[in-house]
């Protein structure tokens, strides 16, 4: 017995270098970030700020490699298809859940074919109005839009945005009518209503800040269930608009199939760099609050997402394109 149990244990030691190894080995080469819009927005920013403080975390560096195209579906299809090896990662946005309710067909299976890693950050939107809207809250511009039908024109950047489904979702739940002016982009719509052309967006606060500091709108609302750290002075739309929420977030994925190991190991590095106090005031002055969820959290955040858009675009009345 004593013999056997010796030889129990050299044959432990001998396996825990390996052990140790084979924990230690991701990663084993340099990880590659993909961002899937163009550079130079806030999210390309955000995205290069985050590899650049992970890297000192997991020792290895991290390189972001912008494939704009499709709405975000161009990189989310290279990472989808990506070796799961833990040295391909997604910096998702909120567009990814929205895909399926909004195209007519992705080349992969959203809520199947990445793991989730960590929230990174949440986005909300402010409501704001031309001044010439006699709204001064958002009670004031519940009442005014139910009091003129039809005739409070709201802009957005196209059919099926956020700007748009937004104020979608604001009309119903209100119980009024406003007119969608749909641009190709937030800038026209936000130009039109400095214009006065339209009277109303719903609109990232990263966008529309300049022109509230600047007091050619007035802000009445953020579209979060909470005040927002990056506006503080905007009330939740939902003290008045009992339920109203909506926005939009960032987010890491690996591949389908990336061993668990790999997945814990970059969502701790990913916390720790949401937690570096440089890291967290730089993406608050780009309109993004961090947040670094677990896994699971995340996971269960992305499923719930998939299902909302599906019912924020159908009262939108937008159609897969």
């Amino acid at each position: 017995m004593k013999l056997l149990l010796s030889m129990m244990v050299l044959f432990a030691n001998a396996l825990s270098p390996q052990a140790a190894h084979a924990q230690s080995a991701w990663p084993s080469g340099p990880v590659t970030l993909v961002v899937p819009f163009a550079p130079g927005g806030s999210t390309d920013i955000a995205a290069r700020l985050l590899a650049q403080h992970l890297s000192t975390r997991i020792g290895q560096p991290v390189l972001t490699v912008n494939r704009a195209g499709g709405t975000g579906v161009i990189g989310a299809g290279l990472v989808a298809a990506a070796k799961p090896d833990g040295l391909t990662f997604l910096f998702g946005s909120g567009s990814l859940a929205a895909g399926p309710s909004l195209m007519k067909s992705v080349p992969y299976d959203t809520a199947s074919d990445f793991v989730p890693v960590s929230q990174l950050t949440a986005i909300s939107s402010i409501l704001v109005v031309h001044p010439s809207v006699p709204a001064k809250n958002v009670r004031e511009f519940t009442d005014y839009v139910k009091a003129n039908p039809g005739k409070v024109n709201y802009g957005s950047a196209g059919i099926g945005s956020l700007q748009h489904v937004a104020g979608a979702l604001f009309e119903k739940q209100i119980g009024g009518q406003m007119t969608h002016i749909a641009y190709k982009g937030g800038a026209p719509a936000n130009a039109d209503l400095v214009a006065g052309r339209v009277q109303a967006v719903f609109g990232p606060i990263v966008e529309l800040l300049p022109f509230v500091k600047a007091g050619l709108i007035r802000v009445l609302g953020v579209t979060s269930n909470k005040v927002s750290p990056v506006f503080p002075d905007a009330p939740p739309i939902s003290a008045d608009v009992p339920g109203y929420e909506i926005g939009t977030w960032h987010g890491m994925f690996a591949p389908k199939g990336t061993p668990p190991a790999i997945v814990a190991g970059m969502n701790r590095a990913v916390v720790s760099a949401l937690a570096d106090p440089a890291v967290r005031t730089r993406l608050l002055e780009l309109g993004l609050e961090p947040v670094g969820s677990s896994p699971a959290e995340f996971t269960g955040y992305f499923l719930s997402e998939i299902k909302r858009w599906k019912e924020l675009v159908q009262i939108s009345g937008a159609t897969p394109e």
